[in-house]
């Protein structure tokens, strides 16, 4: 077999177990938005925290495998092209390969997008409320965010 060819299926095959990482991530992430939506909407602000912190890690993790993914692609000669532009410029059995990896991350980057949109309308909701319930608190002595302090004046 030649070098080429054995060192360019040995890139590729670390160039699909990068993305079959990533793909892990992506759906490790969705899942945390959803549990963290589900955890807003259920008023337990406690998990939040843990939610949170999982999330940065999750994200951590997947900036590191997108560096060696774009390393990878660089080498393969795939440098800033697009999933459909590997496609149209792998081989047939690369691109026999990728297809199915590149459809399913596709489907759960839309997912995780969806669950994000969702998570965020939902803290949302929440911080209004608890900006409610802050504001309330002004009724009862507390200046309001938007009043203007008027120490000068009462103190001088």
């Amino acid at each position: 077999m030649d070098y080429n060819k054995e060192a360019r299926e040995t890139l590729f095959g670390s160039f699909v177990r990068i993305l079959e990482e990533l793909s892990e991530i992506i759906s490790q992430l969705t899942e945390a938005e959803t549990a963290k939506a589900t955890a807003a909407s259920a008023r337990e602000d406690e998990k939040m925290d843990s939610f949170l912190k999982e999330e940065q890690a999750l994200l951590l993790k997947l900036r590191g495998l997108e560096q060696q993914r774009e390393h990878m692609a660089d080498r393969l000669g795939w440098k800033n092209m697009t999933f459909r532009q590997i496609l149209k410029t792998a081989d047939e059995k690369e691109s026999s390969a990728l297809s199915p990896l590149f459809m399913r991350m596709e489907k759960q980057l839309k997912d995780l997008a969806d669950a994000k949109d969702s998570s965020s309308r939902i803290i949302t909701v929440r911080l209004r409320e608890f900006e409610h319930i802050l504001g309330a608190g002004s009724l009862s002595g507390f200046p309001e965010a938007d009043s203007s302090p008027h120490f000068h004046d009462r103190y001088v």
